[in-house]
């Protein structure tokens, strides 16, 4: 059985009852080390236990102190009324708002997406603070109170999902936190849920590898644990509490058996069908005649939710136009006095329905760009491949020297407000595309024809210029099938720490 190195410091493997610890890398010697399964027994789950309890903690206190810092910041902008006893409300709102979020799971938040975080959070902070606000207006003799109910009702809308991002982030970063998990399956799907799980480690499901009773892909091989039949004592070594069985192409009966003998042995088990390609986060269980189901939501025709997201693209983006004004003034005095040309550029994209519209940017490329860049790619045939893959290059010949700061720092895409406001364009949405890319889409543009295209996306804050096209393309499906108001507030969040750290922009 080959352990991952990164999953604990002294890696052992069993020999009946001697455990064998592999050479240190600060010493010469192998060290024999025997202990007795009981004792070892002991050790590992009093262990495990500490750390599930850790887990819990780290994510109560986060959120404590978050509601703590959102009324201070009420009180120190309106200070104590009358009737406020800003002790009462925080102990009465932190019992209420700690015992929903452990029932809906968010307590330690294993295995939840960002965007289903945010929108359990919301709904418990909307629901105990709009008691409050009921309450208010009912009991109390200062009125105004009020004001200060709602002042912490939207801080806590807006920093509880930004500090329990932080403290996931934090935390992935430690061996100790998330819950251990084994993947059943050596095939494509496992190995690719395999490396997901490892490379978002916010998402709290820590891999320590890949089960099977034989390898089927070479990818398999570097996460590959061993057989099913070693699920027990990964288990206990571990202290395994979750498994996904990914073998979408394995006969019923199979995955029955493993779910019976070895996944039934772990507390929480994710079987994933053979449905590739379907909506993944607003998909839920239902029991449809004995026979388990999922229920799938079209909120594309819902009415509620667009009338909602079109609702938060204008009143956002007039909050927005009027803070950068000012900003906006002087950007364009700068393009226009760095180069020469107009200070906007605007291009044909494909928006709603497939109906085209005039994108507007600040310009940042010089006034002969096409022609630069063909004489470019002339005498640098080698990257040619790379602009016919991506149509980018990391150095664009066109590109000025302000054109550069405006692009790593998005600033360059301010003028797209004003297509927001027409409704050519959302907050978020698809990475509008032009006619030539149409091909590119295949079956997926279908899907992109569902939604306005938006200024900023899950490309945006997946990666960005170092996504390839082809994940672009999945990018932009998987916003499409399971897009939800909740979702586009989570990737707006990433968007103001992608655009900060200019992740991934040139």
């Amino acid at each position: 059985m080959r352990l991952p190195q990164s999953l604990s410091v002294t890696r052992f493997v069993e020999r009946r009852d001697v455990v064998l610890q592999e050479p240190s890398t600060a010493g010469d010697v192998d060290v024999l080390q025997v202990r007795t399964p009981t004792e070892e027994a002991v050790v590992e789950s009093a262990w495990h236990t500490v750390r599930q309890i850790a887990t819990y903690a780290v994510m109560i206190v986060s959120d404590a102190i978050t509601l703590l810092l959102a009324m201070v910041l009420a009180v120190s902008i309106w200070g104590l009324g009358s009737g406020f006893d800003p002790l009462w409300m925080y102990c009465v709102s932190a019992s209420v708002m700690f015992a929903s979020f452990a029932m809906l799971g968010l307590y330690p938040g294993i295995g939840m997406t960002p965007a289903v975080e945010i929108r359990q959070t919301s709904m418990v902070v909307c629901v105990v603070m709009s008691t409050f606000a009921a309450a208010t207006l009912l009991h109390a003799r200062d009125p105004w109170m009020l004001v200060q109910v709602g002042l912490v009702w939207m801080a806590l809308l807006i920093a509880l999902p930004v500090s329990r991002g932080v403290t996931r982030s934090l935390l992935s970063r430690t061996n100790w936190w998330g819950a251990p998990t084994v993947i059943f399956g050596t095939g494509e799907t496992g190995v690719s849920i395999y490396e997901s799980l490892r490379d978002n480690p916010t998402w709290g499901l820590r891999p320590i590898g890949i089960v099977d009773d034989s390898i089927r892909s070479e990818a398999a091989a570097q996460g590959y644990l061993g057989r099913t039949s070693e699920v027990p004592d990964l288990v206990r070594e571990f202290g395994v509490t979750w498994c996904v069985v990914a073998m979408p192409d394995r006969p019923r009966e199979e995955i029955l058996r493993l779910v019976d003998d070895y996944a039934g042995m772990i507390p929480h088990t994710l079987v994933v069908p053979d449905l590739a390609g379907l909506p993944s986060l607003w998909t839920g269980a239902a029991d449809c005649g004995g026979y388990p189901g999922l229920q799938l939501k079209e909120r594309l025709l819902m009415p509620v939710p667009q009338v909602i997201k079109r609702g938060t693209d204008v009143l956002l983006t007039l909050l927005v136009v009027l803070i950068c004004v000012p900003l906006m003034v002087i950007l364009a005095a700068i393009v226009k006095l760095t180069s020469k040309g107009p200070v906007f550029y605007a291009q044909q994209r494909l928006g709603l329905h497939g109906k085209p519209f005039r994108a507007w940017k600040f310009r940042t490329m010089v006034p002969n760009a096409d022609a630069i860049l063909e004489e470019y790619l002339q005498n640098h045939e080698e990257l040619r491949q790379e602009w016919e893959r991506d149509h980018k290059l990391k150095k664009d010949p066109r590109v000025t020297l302000v054109g550069r700061f405006l692009r790593k720092t998005s600033l360059d895409e301010l003028p797209q407000v004003w297509n927001v406001l027409l409704g050519e364009m959302s907050l978020v949405g698809p990475r509008p595309i032009v006619q030539a890319e149409v091909d590119r889409y295949g079956d997926c543009y279908d899907l992109y024809l569902r939604v306005r295209p938006g200024i900023t996306g899950l490309w945006q804050v997946s990666g960005r210029n170092n996504t390839t096209y082809e994940e672009r393309v999945q990018l932009d499906g998987y916003y499409v099938r399971n897009w939800s108001p909740w979702l586009d507030l989570c990737i707006l969040l990433s968007t103001i720490r992608v655009v900060l750290l200019r992740e991934g922009a040139f």
